[in-house]
């Protein structure tokens, strides 16, 4: 069975802007995995580290577990990710534990340090994992490039307010509901944006969030993508392959193509 990874930063990330592929995905009889590059242990402003990180590693196996998926967290701590050799190797571990065929992670523009900071990350650990002599805490090289994705920024928008030059969008319409179990499965997370950012509405915030990538391939709900098309990487679209007229594709005016 062929393996599909999404990489993000915090617990949450991943569902906010990618779960409903996933969820296609492990309809479509791909074993998805769910890794964190952090365990969210900033995330509270009455606990301790250890007891939030505890309870934020919890929920993201809880959400994981929603679609049948596998959850890993890769070591790092809140607004320290940075890219360095500890970094490296805890992301180039669990792509090798992974091994998977797809990768999907956080763009690299994106709202928050730790974001833009795992998605190079990602990226890098995505090329290095077949190398055989880089170790990686002992994990076993992995046997090829994988396709790599970015998802759309947090907000759908770089740090200058303008949109990203997404390449196609998924239809999840159908996943929606999964989608929402799994987001409400962070009840630490939310009460952590209640307070800290003044988030009040956790699930409407993703909801609007996939509207409005929706509307970009004229569909009522949708998760935008860009594909990785540098040296070595593959180049065709294989979420088209699997997912078919789900993938959309938007022209440059923001409509559908016809």
């Amino acid at each position: 069975m062929e393996r599909v990874l999404a990489f993000g930063c915090h617990p949450d990330d991943i569902e906010f802007l990618m779960a409903g592929t996933l969820a296609l995905l492990a309809k479509r009889g791909y074993e998805v995995h769910i890794a964190t590059m952090t365990g969210g242990d900033m995330g509270t402003a009455t606990l301790t580290r250890e007891a939030i990180k505890a309870r934020r590693l919890h929920e993201a196996a809880e959400s994981a577990a929603v679609i049948g998926a596998h959850y890993h967290y890769a070591g790092g701590c809140d607004l320290e990710v940075e890219y360095n050799a500890a970094y490296r190797k805890m992301a180039t571990r669990v792509m090798r534990e992974v091994d998977p065929l797809v990768v999907l992670t956080l763009p690299p523009m994106d709202y928050l340090p730790d974001h833009e900071q795992t998605s190079l990350l990602v990226r890098n650990a995505a090329y290095i994992a077949s190398v055989p002599l880089y170790d990686a805490y002992g994990a076993q090289a992995t046997r090829r490039f994988p396709y790599l994705y970015y998802c759309n920024a947090s907000g759908l928008t770089d740090i200058f307010g303008r949109p990203l030059p997404v390449q196609f969008g998924v239809d999840v319409g159908s996943e929606m509901a999964a989608k929402e179990r799994m987001l409400a499965c962070h009840a630490s997370q939310r009460d952590w944006l209640m307070y800290h950012n003044g988030w009040d509405a956790y699930t409407e915030n993703m909801k609007a969030m996939t509207q409005e990538q929706g509307k970009l391939i004229g569909r009522t709900w949708g998760e935008c993508f860009i594909q990785h098309l540098s040296l070595g990487h593959p180049h065709d679209n294989i979420l088209e392959k699997i997912l078919g007229d789900l993938v959309v594709v938007p022209d440059r005016s923001g409509n559908p193509k016809s």
